[in-house]
């Protein structure tokens, strides 16, 4: 049973049919992504992960120090998440399920030492040994996403903590949820009742996160009813520039804050009593 601290099949995975551009197609964004360092989305979306692990220190069975923290990624994809947290002193792990991005991570000099394998969470349930397991933007792709969830639990070390981020709001369902291969988006009361019966589970953190991202989204999805243009997202323009500094900044504020109470993304963070 989940209690709170403050604010807050087998399964088949959903493919998405292939594309060419990648801001359409997930398979190519996460190759294109792959190549980078630094990513508006992603890489803000760590700083706030890490943010709130910081901000709720807790002992684990490997220390207080950051640096000793055991990190599993799964569905790590394009290996940013697994750059960011190694970057900051994390001994990390990667599982993916696609076989193509396994190969190209694995090719990464960024992830040169880190073990990354192919899995299944579905299929898979892991000894308690991890200080911080992510699944990012990964149980929306479920149909069965409550067994997803309790596999993922199943890696998490007592007095760790488990991060779920998703798409958020369902009335934002729309063009790029189908064809990203999404089941469905999340509200709170969604999100909370698939991690509310976790054995012995704290309730951290349950926050929105990337506000403009919604009203962007709502605008594109329910307005223009068209898939969302990420052009700016990608593209070396000085008017694409000039909008990631703009939302890098909102963003950046969002993580000195902590908290959102509105935004594209939810994120749940649930510790693991000892």
């Amino acid at each position: 049973m989940l209690s709170k601290t403050h604010n807050t099949s087998l399964t088949t995975y959903h493919q998405p049919p292939t594309t060419a551009s990648p801001d359409h197609d997930l398979g190519a964004q996460q190759n294109h992504l792959a190549s980078l360092k630094f990513d508006l989305r992603i890489s803000n979306l760590a700083k706030f992960i890490l943010k709130n692990i910081q901000t709720n220190p807790v002992e684990t069975c490997h220390g207080m120090s950051l640096q000793s923290l055991k990190l599993l990624d799964v569905g790590a994809g394009n290996g940013l998440f697994l750059k960011f947290f190694k970057t900051h002193g994390f001994d990390v792990t990667g599982y993916e399920l696609e076989d193509e991005l396994v190969a190209n991570m694995k090719k990464d000099p960024d992830l040169k030492g880190v073990s990354i394998s192919q899995t299944d969470i579905t299929k898979t349930k892991g000894r308690p040994e991890y200080d911080v397991v992510i699944a990012s933007d990964v149980i929306e792709h479920i149909k069965e996403h409550e067994l997803a969830v309790k596999n993922l639990w199943s890696f998490v070390a007592p007095g760790g903590r488990l991060v779920i981020t998703v798409p958020a709001h369902m009335h934002l369902y729309g063009k790029r949820d189908e064809a990203w291969g999404h089941y469905r988006r999340y509200d709170r009361r969604s999100l909370l009742s698939i991690v509310e019966s976790l054995e012995s589970g704290v309730l951290e953190t349950l926050t929105f996160w990337n506000l403009p991202g919604y009203f962007i989204y709502f605008f594109f999805e329910k307005i223009l009813k068209k898939q969302v243009d990420e052009t700016a997202r990608y593209s070396n323009s000085l008017p694409s520039r000039i909008i990631r500094w703009i939302f890098n900044t909102e963003l950046e504020a969002e993580t000195a804050i902590g908290y959102v109470p509105w935004g594209l993304t939810l994120i749940a963070i649930v510790r693991k009593e000892k």
